[in-house]
C-alpha cells in the first residue's frame, strides 16, 4: 500500500511539474483563430505547434544555474536529446545560466521558466565562424537553428545576449557623462566618435571595407572577426513555430530574425535594448508565409517591427505573405512598423492594427532603394496611435541606402532589384507631435502608387509632401501644423481630397507641370488657398 501511495504521489508531481512547464497550445490555438478570423484580405490559418507531455531539464545534463559554470553543452546536448526521443519541452529552471551559442531542433519547445535568465559568453572561443553563402562567414547567432518542424521558445525567462561586450557606440547618442565612463577601457576611433569594447576594432573595420567579400577567404573573415557580430534570435527554414512570454535584451545586433518560417506565432514576447544600440533591430519577419504577432513590446536602436523581404534562393513571387501585426507597442526605435529596406523578394498581404508607438523616429516607414527592391503590395494600416515622434508619422522612401553597414564591393552590382510600392492603405492613424505628418517620395523613374489615407490626424510641424507618386486619395484627413503650406504636391499625379477641413492661409502648394488631376470634392477649402505655382497648370487642379 505504502509502494501505491508513493507512487501515486510521485504522479500527481509529475502531472503538476508537466502542467507547469508545458505550453498551454489549445489556448493560444483559440486567440490565433480569432485574430485570423477577419484579414482584410484571402483568408490563412495557422496550426499552433504542440509537444510531447515530456520534460527535459539541463540539469540532468550537469547544467549550474550560478553565472559561472558554462552550460552551453548541457544545453544543446538535452535539446538533441528531447529531440531523438520524439519531442517535449526542455525546461531551464529559474537561475542565472551562462552559455554559447544555442542550437535549436524539431519537436523541442525550450522553455525559461521565470527566474530564469539566460546570458551568453563574452569568450571568443565560443563563437567559431560559420559559413554563410557561397564563400561569406558570420559569427553564429546565439540562439539558431535551421531546416526544422515544430519548435517552440516559450516561457517567462530572459535571453541576455550581452550585447555591451560586442557591439559598437557612437558618441551623438550618448550624454558626455556616460560617453567619458565608457571610453576609459576598449577601443576609441582616431576622430573620437566612435567607440567599441574590444582593442582593434576599428583597425579591422578598415581592413574589411579594403577588401571584396566574393575574394575573402576564411582566414581574411577571422581577421575581421570583431566587426561580424552575432544576432541574438535567428532561425531559418521552419515549418511551425511558436515564441511565446520570453524576454531577448541587450542584442549585439539584430534581435530577432526570423527567416524562411512557414507558419508563425509570436505572443507577448518583449524586446528590450537601450535606443543607442547600434543595428539592434527588434522584430524582424524576413522572407516568411503565414505569421501572426501580438501583443509584443519592443524598445530598441534600430527598426521596431520590421518586414523584410530577401529573395536569395527563393522562387516564391511573394517571399513574404499572409502577415498579421496586432496589439502591439513600441517606444524607441527607428521606426514603429517598417517595410525594408531588403523588399527584393517581394511582399503581400499584411496587415497591421491596434498599435501604439512612442518616441520612435518614424512611426510608419517603407524604405528601400535600387538594389534591394521589389514589389510590395496588399498592406492594410488601421488604429494606430502614436506620440512625440522625432521624425515623420508616415514616410515612403525609395532612395534608401544603409550607410552605416560595413560592406565589400558587391552590392552596387545588383541594379536590378526597383523599389515597387503599390496598394497601401491607411485608416485610423492618429499622431500627437511628430516632426513632420506624410512625406511620400518617389525617384524620376518610379512611383509609389495607389496610396490611400481615411481617417487620419496628425498634429506635427510640417505638413505633407507628396512627390513622384499617383493615385493617392486623402479622406477625412486633419493635419494640424502651423507652417505653411500644410500641402506640398511636386510631380504628382491623380491625387484626390475629400472632405477637408477648412484651413488658414495658402494651404496647398501644386508645383511643376508634370503635377496633374488635383481634385478636391465636399470639403470646405476655397481655390485661393491653393497655390499653383513652377509651371503647374491650374486646369489640372479641380473644385
Amino acid at each position: 500500500m505504502k509502494k501505491v501511495f508513493v507512487s501515486f504521489l510521485v504522479s500527481i508531481v509529475n502531472i503538476a511539474f508537466l502542467f507547469a512547464y508545458n505550453v498551454d497550445t489549445q489556448t493560444i490555438q483559440k486567440e490565433v483563430d480569432a485574430h485570423l478570423s477577419q484579414v482584410p484580405f484571402e483568408k490563412f490559418s495557422i496550426k499552433v505547434p504542440t509537444f510531447p507531455n515530456a520534460v527535459f531539464n539541463i540539469t540532468d545534463a550537469g547544467a549550474v544555474g550560478d553565472g559561472v559554470t558554462k552550460c552551453t553543452n548541457a544545453i544543446n546536448s538535452t535539446i538533441k536529446k528531447c529531440s531523438e526521443a520524439g519531442g517535449g519541452t526542455v525546461l531551464i529552471p529559474a537561475g542565472l545560466w551562462l552559455t554559447g551559442p544555442i542550437t535549436m531542433q524539431s519537436n523541442v519547445n525550450l522553455h525559461l521558466a521565470a527566474g530564469a535568465m539566460v546570458y551568453f559568453s563574452a569568450d571568443e572561443a565560443d563563437y567559431e565562424l560559420v559559413k554563410s553563402g557561397s564563400n561569406k562567414y558570420r559569427r553564429p547567432s546565439l540562439i539558431n537553428g535551421s531546416d526544422l518542424k515544430n519548435i517552440a521558445i516559450t516561457g517567462k525567462g530572459i535571453f541576455n545576449g550581452n550585447g555591451s561586450e560586442w557591439r559598437y557606440v557612437k558618441k551623438e547618442k550618448l550624454p558626455e557623462k556616460k560617453w567619458k565612463q565608457m571610453t576609459k577601457t576598449g577601443d576609441l576611433r582616431e576622430d573620437g566618435k566612435e567607440w567599441a569594447p574590444r582593442k582593434g576594432y576599428f583597425a579591422q573595420v578598415a581592413a574589411k571595407k579594403s577588401m571584396k567579400e566574393s575574394e575573402m577567404t576564411v582566414a581574411d573573415w577571422n581577421s575581421v572577426r570583431l566587426t561580424l557580430r552575432s544576432y541574438t534570435l535567428n532561425i531559418e527554414r521552419v515549418e511551425g513555430m511558436l515564441v511565446e512570454g520570453i524576454t531577448l535584451m541587450n542584442s549585439p545586433h539584430i534581435t530577432n530574425m526570423l527567416r524562411r518560417i512557414n507558419g508563425l506565432v509570436m505572443k507577448d514576447v518583449t524586446v528590450l535594448n537601450e535606443w543607442w544600440f547600434q543595428n539592434a533591430d527588434g522584430l524582424d519577419i524576413s522572407y516568411c508565409q503565414n505569421v501572426l504577432l501580438y501583443d509584443c513590446t519592443v524598445n530598441t536602436g534600430d527598426d521596431g517591427i520590421c518586414m523584410k523581404s530577401s529573395r536569395g534562393n527563393g522562387d516564391k513571387p511573394f517571399g513574404l505573405e499572409n502577415i498579421v501585426i496586432k496589439d502591439c507597442k513600441v517606444y524607441h526605435g527607428h521606426g514603429g512598423f517598417v517595410v525594408g529596406s531588403n523588399t527584393d523578394g517581394g511582399m503581400r498581404n499584411i496587415w497591421v492594427k491596434n498599435c501604439t508607438f512612442s518616441w520612435t523616429d518614424v512611426g510608419l516607414r517603407f524604405k528601400t532603394g535600387v538594389g534591394r527592391g521589389g514589389r510590395v503590395e496588399n498592406v492594410f494600416v488601421e488604429d494606430i496611435f502614436m506620440k512625440d515622434l522625432a521624425g515623420n508619422a508616415i514616410e515612403f522612401e525609395l532612395t534608401y541606402a544603409d550607410k552605416g553597414a560595413i560592406t565589400g564591393k558587391d552590392f552596387s552590382e545588383k541594379q536590378t532589384l526597383v523599389p515597387d510600392f503599390d496598394g497601401i492603405y491607411f485608416k485610423n492613424i492618429y499622431c500627437d507631435n511628430a516632426k513632420g505628418a506624410i512625406v511620400i517620395g518617389g525617384t524620376p523613374d518610379l512611383n509609389v502608387k495607389n496610396v490611400s489615407f481615411e481617417n487620419v490626424i496628425i498634429k506635427a510641424n510640417k505638413g505633407v509632401e507628396a512627390f513622384r507618386s499617383e493615385n493617392i486619395s486623402f479622406k477625412n484627413v486633419v493635419i494640424n501644423t502651423t507652417s505653411q503650406p500644410t500641402y506640398k504636391l511636386n510631380k504628382a499625379q491623380n491625387i484626390q481630397f475629400t472632405n477637408m477641413p477648412s484651413m488658414n492661409g495658402v494651404s496647398f502648394k501644386i508645383l511643376n507641370p508634370e503635377t496633374k488631376n488635383i481634385t478636391f470634392e465636399k470639403g470646405k477649402l476655397s481655390p485661393s488657398q491653393v497655390e499653383i505655382i513652377n509651371g503647374a497648370d491650374p486646369a489640372q487642379v479641380k473644385f
